[in-house]
């Protein structure tokens, strides 16, 4: 009966599919369907190939976050942010310069194009054309996606969690987690004090302009990523992919359900399209970061610089099962280092030659900074 489950999943999304295409011809001959939209999102690769990502939906119209005042509002936000429409089958037409490509959809309304990029393409971020063909094109915007270029510059690439690594999401406690995804706004939610110093020292890198790419992955869906982007601006962390997960039902079954496996794809994927390039693995002690970093350091060997996983209060994960999980990465050639701040990490990453030392003073200030703007917050 198991080996039913992919075919019947895969089944179930065609169905939803053609669902979704006939409640939108029936909504449409009653003048009630809302217009498309393409959102970009970032993609990444090499000056050999990179990924070009977006989803074309029909737009909810969310309301900014600067007029919504109530708890209602905010509510009404998330459920608009959750309950999209995917539009399958879409033809999509992408320019970067003198080229131009065309990608369809898939049943969840995402793109994922591989190509290559224009000859002679730097490293940094470039801006791709994303252009709706059909279905009902008339009217859709062009939108533009960024593309981070991986180039010889880089000297090592950091891959972070999310979730009780950047911002505090109580990924330990399901009903703040709940709070946190659904209700909270991120403009008043704070990251953990210090990120976006250490982020941007080791962007910087050991010669202070190596602009090193940084990743996200998150357990947290797809319908965030807009969220999570305007956080991360705000907050001024250095920018770069994020990788999350498809909620509700897939080809692989339905989600959230128990683990967080889907992470381990996310960052082979990263690793293996990078290939020229070290890497530094950030996460915490809350969900199954050191196991799943673990798994990738033997996968990978001689590909991980390090692993820091930060103390989540709370956490089961201690003593004799972390120094089991740190030993493995030893014996497979890493090195975890746990952290209880972003200075203690800093400070490790100055020692090993991968940031500046003039960057740990920076990143204690924005720790006494950040955390005292947090115990404001608290008491407010």
């Amino acid at each position: 009966m198991p080996e039913l489950y992919p075919l019947l999943f895969r089944f179930a999304v065609k169905a939803d599919a053609h669902y979704d295409v006939l409640s939108r011809r029936v909504r449409k001959g009653l003048g009630i369907a809302p217009p498309l939209r393409i959102l970009p999102y970032r993609g990444y690769g090499t000056p050999e190939r990179v990924v070009i990502k977006a989803r074309v939906l029909e737009e909810r119209k969310v309301t900014p976050q600067r007029q919504r005042h109530t708890l209602w509002s905010s509510a009404v936000a998330s459920y608009k942010r959750y309950m999209t429409r995917e539009i399958a089958s879409a033809h999509v037409a992408v320019r970067w310069g003198d080229k131009r490509w065309e990608g369809v959809t898939d049943e969840e309304g995402f793109l994922e194009l591989w190509v290559p990029p224009p000859e002679g393409v730097r490293s940094g971020w470039h801006m791709v054309e994303l252009e709706l063909l059909s279905p009902e094109a008339e009217g859709v915007p062009r939108v533009s996606a960024p593309v981070r270029v991986a180039g010889t510059s880089a000297e090592l690439g950091v891959i972070s969690d999310i979730d009780d690594t950047v911002i505090a999401t109580g990924v330990t406690d399901p009903l703040k987690r709940a709070w946190a995804l659904f209700l909270t706004e991120h403009r008043v939610r704070l990251p953990f004090p210090g990120v976006d110093a250490f982020y941007a020292a080791l962007q910087a890198g050991a010669s202070g302009t190596a602009d090193n790419p940084i990743f996200y992955v998150s357990s947290s869906p797809w319908n965030l990523y807009e969220h999570l982007d305007e956080f991360l601006s705000i907050h001024r962390i250095p920018i770069g992919p994020l990788l999350l997960r498809d909620w509700g039902l897939s080809r692989d079954g339905f989600a959230p359900g128990g683990g967080h496996g889907h992470k381990l794809d996310k960052i082979r994927g990263v690793l293996e399209t990078l290939a020229h390039l070290p890497f530094v693995l950030i996460g915490d002690s809350g969900q199954e970061d050191a196991e799943h970093y673990r798994t990738i350091v033997r996968e990978y060997p001689g590909r991980i610089r390090c692993v820091y996983i930060r103390n989540v209060p709370g956490s089961s994960k201690r003593g004799a099962q972390m120094e089991a999980i740190a030993k493995d990465i030893r014996d497979a050639g890493s090195e975890l280092v746990v952290v209880d701040d972003t200075v203690a990490a800093a400070r490790h990453a100055a020692r090993a030659g991968w940031i500046r030392w003039e960057e740990v003073p920076e990143v204690e200030a924005h720790r006494r900074e950040d955390a005292a703007r947090s115990a404001l917050g608290e008491r407010g």
